[in-house]
C-alpha cells in the first residue's frame, strides 16, 4: 500500500515513538519525491533528531548537490521560532556520523553497483563496534534511470530484505517521481510489494 503525507508529517514518522514508527532498525522503505527540497526537509528533520542519539546517517544525494544538503541540515532546526537548536554537522562530520557522498559515483563509479552497499556496511559494522545505535541509509537510486540499468537496479532492491529485525540498519530508497513513473506497472507493483512501506511525499 502506498502511504500519501507531507514531509512535515513523515519526518515525524520516522522519529514516532516505536509503535508509531515507520522506521525501526531493520525496515527497508521506498519514498517518492517530487521535489528535492522536501526529500531535504525529511532527512535534516530526521537528521536533526537522529544524530544526537548516536545514530550514524548515511545521505546518498541525485538530484541535488552535496553543498545544498549540507546547507539544508545546517538550517535545519526544531521549527520556524528555534534558530538555537541547529545541527552543528561540522561535529558530525568529523566524527564520522554523518556522511553525504554523491550517490552515483557510490553505485556507479566502478563496475560494481553495491558500492554505496559496501559503505552502508561498513559503517553498520563499526556502529556496532563501538556501540552505537545504528545506521539510516537514504540513498536516491536516480543514477540507476540514467545510466539506463533499471533490470540491475530492481535485482538490487530485491536483494535487500524488506525487514531484518536483528539488524541495526534503516533503509530509505529514494525515487524521484519521473523516475518511478518510467517503470512498468509490473517494476512499480514489484517494488511496492518489496518495501516494508511505501510513501510518497505529497
Amino acid at each position: 500500500m502506498l502511504v500519501k503525507a507531507s514531509s512535515q508529517e513523515i519526518a515525524k514518522m520516522m522519529t514516532e515513538e516505536k509503535e508509531k514508527n515507520v522506521l525501526e532498525p531493520g525496515n527497508h522503505i521506498l519514498l517518492i519525491y517530487d521535489d528535492s527540497k522536501k526529500l531535504r526537509e525529511i532527512y535534516s528533520q530526521y537528521s536533526r533528531a537522529l544524530l544526537p542519539e548516536n545514530e550514524i546517517v548515511l545521505i546518498g544525494t541525485q538530484y541535488d548537490t552535496i553543498e545544498n544538503v549540507k546547507n539544508a541540515l545546517r538550517l535545519s532546526s526544531g521549527g520556524d521560532n528555534d534558530d538555537g537548536d541547529r545541527i552543528d554537522i561540522e561535529r558530525y562530520l568529523n566524527q564520522g556520523t554523518l556522511f553525504i557522498v554523491d550517490a552515483q559515483h557510490r553505485y556507479h563509479g566502478n563496475s560494481d553497483f553495491r558500492g554505496m552497499w559496501k559503505l552502508a556496511m561498513s559503517l553498520l559494522s563499526r556502529a556496532k563496534k563501538e556501540g552505537r545505535r545504528g545506521v539510516t541509509w537514504f540513498g536516491d537510486v536516480g543514477s540507476f534511470f540514467g545510466f539506463e540499468k533499471i533490470e540491475e537496479m530492481i535485482e538490487y532492491e530485491l536483494s535487500l530484505p524488506q525487514k531484518n529485525e536483528e539488524e541495526m540498519m534503516k533503509v530509505v530508497c529514494c525515487y524521484h517521481s519521473k523516475d518511478f513513473e518510467n517503470l512498468s506497472e509490473s517494476q512499480k507493483q514489484t517494488l511496492l510489494d518489496h518495501h516494508f512501506k511505501s510513501i510518497l511525499v505529497e
